[in-house]
């Protein structure tokens, strides 16, 4: 096997709150191979987003304060590179779509200057060239005018706009990883496929993907591997075809059932709630919500255990679950 693009290892990430230390992501580990598409799940609030802005030092501190992990691509931790070093990754080597385009834009900046000076900064372009390129982008995202639009502040474009402009300045410097954070997340049913089309499209061009999303028909359809997070921890890993037919801990399945049908009955939900970061409970953190939980999930963490395949899972029954 090849060795991996982006490796992390142990990474725990905490926030100093007035109520407390919040673990938002807990002893995490995890690698996105070379050519690959890697989806992450689970819901609002599990650690998700936390654990990819992570990867570019992009938690704000304070109060966020990394406690351990490194994050290794090309020989090198990533979390100990000065900022100038830093620097040369972001958007040029690794990029992110991020989940709020209102949040990430600069509204004192033409759409199209944005755009180009990301080209310009990793003197990827004249400043002409920057320009044309930045235009060519817009379109590609299916944004009618391109020209016109590329003259626009954010705040004059929608927020379907706004996100495929966020997406355009990820994809233009062909990045060897994209992390893409709920990526569709402002925009239509069609447009959204176009997206995942153009994605697709960097692949072929030996990007890979880490796919942040609710969308479990969207990870069916794109990824070729799958990370269930929850309560901060990765509770399953598994090939996305293993997870679906044979999945390996309790919350996946839970996760699974919970997906809307064609035939447009009830919609499942999952009894309970996602524990406070500020006190997880004892044993496994998904026990209290758990159909198949016994006193010794109550008193132990399961480990992530290693069932073979490219497969594991931090249950106790997972080999119970797996044929």
């Amino acid at each position: 096997m090849s060795a991996p693009l982006v490796d992390i290892q142990d990474l725990k990430v905490v926030f100093d709150t007035d109520d407390g230390v919040v673990t938002a992501v807990d002893s995490v580990g995890f690698s996105v191979m070379e050519n690959e598409v890697l989806g992450l799940v689970g819901e609002s609030g599990c650690g998700k987003s936390v654990t990819a802005m992570s990867i570019l030092s992009l938690i704000p501190s304070p109060p966020g304060r990394l406690v351990s992990g490194k994050v290794i691509y090309q020989g090198r931790d990533l979390l100990s590179l000065s900022r100038e070093k830093l620097r040369q990754v972001r958007g040029n080597r690794i990029s992110m779509i991020f989940q709020d385009p209102m949040t990430a834009l600069s509204p004192l900046h033409r759409v199209g200057a944005q755009l180009a000076e990301a080209l310009l900064v990793h003197g990827r372009a004249g400043k002409k060239e920057a320009m044309a390129q930045a235009e060519a982008w817009l379109g590609k995202m299916g944004i009618p005018d391109p020209k016109e639009t590329s003259l626009a502040y954010p705040y004059e474009l929608s927020g379907g706009m706004q996100q495929r402009v966020m997406i355009a300045m990820a994809m233009m410097l062909d990045p060897h990883l994209i992390i893409a954070d709920e990526p569709t997340t402002a925009l239509d049913v069609t447009t959204s496929a176009q997206i995942f089309e153009l994605l697709s499209e960097m692949r072929k061009d030996k990007t890979s993907i880490l796919l942040i999303t609710h969308d479990l028909g969207v990870i069916w359809e794109t990824c070729d591997r799958v990370l269930v997070m929850y309560a901060g921890k990765i509770v399953e890993q598994a090939p996305v075809k293993d997870l679906f037919n044979t999945p390996a801990h309790p919350y996946t399945r839970e996760l699974l059932k919970s997906m809307p049908t064609i035939d447009g009955g009830e919609l499942y939900a999952i009894s309970g709630q996602v524990p406070s970061a500020l006190n997880f409970p004892a044993g496994c953190r998904f026990n209290d919500r758990c159909p198949d939980a016994f006193d010794r999930c109550r008193r132990e963490q399961p480990p992530l255990m290693d069932l073979g395949g490219g497969r594991r899972s931090a249950c106790f029954l997972a080999k119970e679950f797996v044929p």
